[in-house]
């Protein structure tokens, strides 16, 4: 054995094991685009000609301008929460499309309903209750919040996959 590998066998066993190693490939959305790349590389049923991880990509710049750059005002409502994101044209486009795609799952997602309508630089989400004389459900969704409402129905990794694998955008 010869070169990195017999030093790195070498120190192992001379100074024992090695201490723990970094588990994320990088910054966040390079290590989302890594874990889908391995599980489409170890699919033998992937088909390559459909593979899209430009779109994934893409996804992941909305992911961060909706998540890190917009701003969101919150105000409660009877039974509920109203939710003004906004942000500069390139943020707001990106509200438009995560955050619209995201108000057609949420009501399956928790009990409550919701309401997305465009304001200037970007949406509306008036999320309420479904029952609004629920205290427990009306606290959940201020608790929530805008961020907490976007994490709701745990299906991101599953879409990511989707994305990539050239299926649309869709939730």
């Amino acid at each position: 054995m010869r070169g990195p590998l017999a030093l790195l066998v070498a120190a192992v066993s001379i100074a024992g094991p090695l201490p723990a190693q970094p588990t994320q490939s990088g910054q966040s959305a390079f290590a989302a685009v890594s874990e889908i790349v391995r599980l489409l590389q170890a699919d033998p049923a992937t088909d390559w000609g459909k593979v899209n991880l430009e779109a994934l990509r893409q996804h992941l710049i909305d992911m961060d301008l909706v998540i890190l750059r917009s701003a969101v005002l919150q105000r409660p409502v009877p039974g509920g929460l109203t939710m003004d994101v906004t942000g500069p044209a390139d943020v707001a486009a990106a509200i438009r499309r995560m955050v619209g795609m995201h108000a057609r799952v949420l009501p399956g997602a928790g009990p409550w309903q919701v309401e997305a309508s465009e304001i200037a630089g970007g949406l509306r989400l008036v999320v309420t209750a479904t029952d609004p004389a629920d205290p427990a459900a009306v606290a959940m969704i201020r608790g929530l919040g805008f961020i907490g409402m976007l994490t709701q129905g745990e299906h991101h990794a599953e879409h990511h996959l989707m994305v990539a694998r050239g299926m649309g955008m869709g939730h």
